[in-house]
């Protein structure tokens, strides 16, 4: 099953206000945070949201799980020194600022098992699936003639 990220229908702004700050639009504020990218995987004991979220540290970030929607926030500080009368910049690109992230969990999962471990700049957080939610195998019985085993997903 596919995992899309949470999108609210009533963001009716956020397409014109990407477009606005999009990087080479020239708008005043082109270098605000773009949310990171994020790679979504689903095994069959749990779901694993991996962020990468360089030149930041694990006290930046934060994680937190309710009504089975995951958000993840962030905040990058500018590390940019203009005190050096000597240096001079001549290219900007890296984002700093707020961010957030929400994805909607395709399955029930154990919320008091969740992980979140940051290491090299991605973050991984590892969400167990609650035990109703996995797959079982359920024993069919019949006429007593013979057995018969059949998966249910």
């Amino acid at each position: 099953m596919a995992i899309a990220p949470y999108r609210p229908s009533t963001d009716l702004f956020r397409p014109l206000l990407e477009e606005f700050f999009s990087p080479g639009n020239g708008g005043r504020n082109g270098n605000l945070m773009r949310p990171p990218v994020a790679d979504v995987v689903e095994t069959e004991h749990d779901i694993r949201v991996e962020l990468e979220v360089p030149g930041m540290d694990a006290s930046e970030l934060q994680v937190d799980i309710e009504n089975n929607v995951l958000s993840i926030s962030g905040d990058k500080r500018e590390e940019r020194k203009e005190s050096d009368e000597r240096s001079t910049w001549h290219l900007a690109e890296r984002r700093y600022g707020q961010f957030s992230r929400s994805f909607v969990l395709p399955r029930e999962v154990d919320a008091d098992r969740i992980s979140a471990v940051f290491e090299n700049g991605v973050l991984t957080v590892t969400i167990p699936k609650s035990e109703r939610a996995k797959r079982r195998r359920i024993e069919v019985t019949g006429d007593g003639s013979r057995r018969v085993e059949t998966a249910v997903g």
